[in-house]
């Protein structure tokens, strides 16, 4: 029998479970994450076939074992195709922590340092329109942490929004040209999608190899995430759900999904990765600084857990931004506080969630391949998340 700890270290039997609720800690007095982790399936159950549109894959796991990998709904426009755990989405901006662990390695190493001006780095900066042009930065600490003061998005969005992967660099350079800053670099929170843009230029700079070949071989592969990619490649694209987004006025608009596999111009670095449930749960044990292999051999635990101290309030003193993760600050299903630390996504068809207490090492995931039905991923998760933590306290 295995032994799962809870942060009191008490020792809980792990029970296998039928289907797709596994390795579930018992508890007693009725309480048990694999309660939980049921009642939160019947809820995303009911979310989905209430839309009668596409589907969700979910995910709970807790120390890196699996209560809960399941999917729901159709993974195809035809409703004939049922989604499982092994399905992959589109996780948008959830990319954004990968960019910011890309960098964080290569600080360690002392290959840049947090403090480096980006234009040292990333000279095509200076296209950017700066009314505060004697103020120093931004730095490549201040583009992670969303304090950088960059706009979110270039003008004439939409011309920036083609290309192929290998071309986002080229797109966002010229990019930069119709961008500019909205505040004095270090001063307030603004989120950048273009800023992280240029935070994946600079880690493109720093390696000396194209981005999405450094990240990909210095973490996402070693961290043995193998469903999850930048752009469909074998393995993964016969597992990609279908994705399709409600329009204002009702109808839906599945060209454009279909149309953003091929690429998605500058949003490389800060929205472009592919991945699956169980992935993103690996990837979360490894943003909060868990100890251990394969976690350790590509950034040491203490860098890690050091990085998670580094948040920013991001307009409220409830959520934060850190330097590649969001914050929030909440109280579990008992009224206790605790921070889970994650991010959330969306693009054309997809939209993601992926949330994780370090304190209790419990995760949830939701992936979804609609866009604009309505339903708050990260709310779901969070809520679901305060009744696991409430159930490991």
């Amino acid at each position: 029998m295995r032994c799962i700890r809870d942060t009191r270290g008490w020792c809980f039997a792990a029970v296998a479970l039928t289907g797709a609720m596994v390795a579930a800690p018992a508890f007693g007095q009725g309480v048990s994450v694999s309660g939980v982790a049921k009642e939160f399936l019947r809820t995303v159950t009911a979310a989905v076939e209430a839309d009668g549109r596409g589907g969700m894959a979910v995910g709970v796991f807790v120390a890196g074992n699996r209560v809960l990998a399941a999917g729901v709904g159709s993974a195809d426009h035809e409703g004939a195709v049922p989604v499982t755990a092994e399905h992959v989405f589109r996780i948008g901006s959830i990319t954004k922590p990968v960019t910011a662990m890309a960098m964080l390695r290569l600080v360690h190493l002392g290959r840049a340092r947090f403090g480096d001006p980006v234009r040292t780095h990333v000279p095509e900066l200076d296209r950017v329109t700066n009314p505060f042009a004697w103020a120093p930065g931004p730095t490549i600490f201040q583009l992670g942490t969303m304090t950088g003061g960059l706009a979110r998005e270039p003008e004439n969005l939409a011309t920036w929004l083609v290309g192929a992967p290998e071309e986002w660099t080229a797109v966002a350079f010229r990019a930069l040209a119709e961008t500019s800053f909205e505040y004095e670099p270090g001063t307030r929170y603004q989120y950048s999608n273009i800023g992280y843009a240029v935070l994946g230029a600079a880690v493109e700079r720093v390696a000396g190899e194209p981005f999405v070949d450094h990240a990909r071989d210095n973490l996402v592969a070693p961290l043995g995430m193998d469903s999850t990619a930048f752009f469909p490649v074998p393995g993964i694209e016969d597992r990609i759900a279908e994705g399709v987004t409600v329009k204002d006025d009702g109808s839906l608009d599945a060209g454009t999904p279909a149309r953003e596999h091929a690429g998605r111009g500058y949003k490389v670095p800060n929205g472009a990765l592919y991945s699956t449930v169980e992935d993103l749960g690996v990837f979360l044990r490894f943003l909060i600084g868990t100890e251990g292999e394969p976690f350790d051999a590509v950034i040491p635990a203490r860098v890690r857990q050091n990085n998670l101290t580094k948040a920013f309030a991001a307009g409220d003193l409830a959520s934060g931004y850190g330097f590649g993760f969001m914050a929030r600050r909440l109280d579990d299903a008992a009224g206790e506080p605790f921070t889970a630390y994650g991010h959330g996504g969306g693009v054309a068809g997809y939209r993601a969630a992926a949330w994780i207490e370090p304190e209790t090492d419990a995760a949830v995931v939701l992936l979804r391949n609609v866009g604009g039905d309505g339903l708050n991923l990260s709310e779901m998760s969070m809520a679901a998340l305060a009744e696991v933590v409430a159930a490991l306290r």
